[in-house]
């Protein structure tokens, strides 16, 4: 038995899930596609058919569970259209823009008695995987300050990109529940305080195409996260690090590599070979975080479990970039309250 998925969306990240489901994800198969204007090309690469609506697609009996691919502000009304029809739903991130959007959708979803989940691919890159591990195995000892970099020589959205709408929920929403995701889960710790400052300096109409953040976690930790679409080339890496300082030693994490620092100087734990999605949609590396997703989605279902954990780690995401907006807003460190699911 497999688990049938339907696509709403048939942007970028339709099609990698689509080639996900094609090539690396056992216990699912793409049933059909409906919203964007390349849904029929994208649905006839796949050998699926195209739904004229939302409703059809979630009228399909075929659907078991919805993908939902699209701008961040259908999440909500496509999550309870999906929820009334009895479909779960996997939607990609930001799980909304706003918490009391996350709000609504669990809410949907659990009144319906179906199972929702939000991506989260930094916690599937094999980098970070190992980073997670030498840190839970203390091989850098207590942290005590934290980096997160994004560093882009210009926006890879394009322009007039549907993201720049600042209905949307702005640019630091689109990065930084990545940057949240990763930073709460190599770290095992809460934010508790943050100040933000906002910043466009190219005359894009998005007002925080550049930020930087500190956060202060429970444990004590200080984090700096610094994130910009307005660097010159070339740059300073890739558009997800960290650096984990601790009391014994450092983690430098990149998407492409980690490298541990110590007494003996720095050493390269483990790397793969870097990807242009831009050039390179269908790279299997690329499409294998997603996949492993969406198969442990599809798994657990069948299989009688639950799958809620996902999306509450997507909506305490959510809650930290929306506090940081709050500083941001008005020039002041901002207290954020204690929460379940944190990490």
């Amino acid at each position: 038995m497999t688990f049938g998925y339907g696509m709403i969306g048939s942007g970028n990240m339709g099609l990698v899930y689509a080639e996900a489901l094609a090539t690396q994800v056992p216990d699912g198969r793409l049933v059909a596609i409906t919203g964007g204007s390349r849904a029929g090309s994208l649905a006839a690469d796949y050998g699926v058919p195209t739904e004229d609506s939302v409703e059809a697609l979630l009228a399909r009996p075929d659907v078991d569970a919805v993908i939902v691919a699209t701008p961040h502000t259908t999440h909500l009304p496509y999550t309870r259209a999906a929820a009334e029809a009895g479909k779960h739903v996997f939607c990609e991130k930001p799980m909304a823009v706003t918490v009391e959007e996350c709000d609504a959708m669990l809410d949907a979803c659990r009144k319906a008695g179906v199972q929702l989940a939000v991506a989260s691919q930094s916690r599937e890159n094999p980098m970070l995987i190992e980073a997670k591990r030498m840190v839970d195995e203390d091989a850098i000892g207590e942290i005590r300050m934290v980096r997160v970099l994004s560093s882009t020589v210009g926006w890879d959205v394009g322009d007039l990109s549907w993201i720049e709408d600042p209905a949307e929920g702005g640019a630091f929403l689109d990065w930084g529940v990545h940057g949240m995701d990763a930073l709460t889960w190599l770290t095992g710790s809460r934010a508790t305080r943050v100040f933000a400052s906002f910043a466009s300096y190219g005359g894009r109409p998005i007002p925080d195409i550049s930020a930087m953040v500190q956060y202060e976690l429970a444990s004590g930790a200080m984090v700096q996260v610094w994130m910009s679409y307005e660097f010159p080339a070339p740059g300073l890496g890739s558009n997800l690090q960290l650096l984990l300082v601790g009391d014994k030693a450092m983690l430098d994490v990149d998407r492409y590599s980690l490298k541990l620092g110590d007494g003996s100087g720095w050493t390269e734990v483990s790397s793969w070979e870097p990807w242009d999605w831009t050039s390179d949609p269908k790279n299997a590396r690329r499409i294998g975080t997603s996949a492993r997703l969406v198969q442990d989605f599809a798994a657990t279902i069948l299989a009688g479990g639950e799958h809620t954990h996902t999306a509450v780690k997507g909506r305490v995401n959510v809650e930290l970039v929306d506090y940081a907006r709050r500083s941001a807003a008005t020039h002041q460190a901002v207290e954020i309250p204690d929460a379940d699911g944190r990490v």
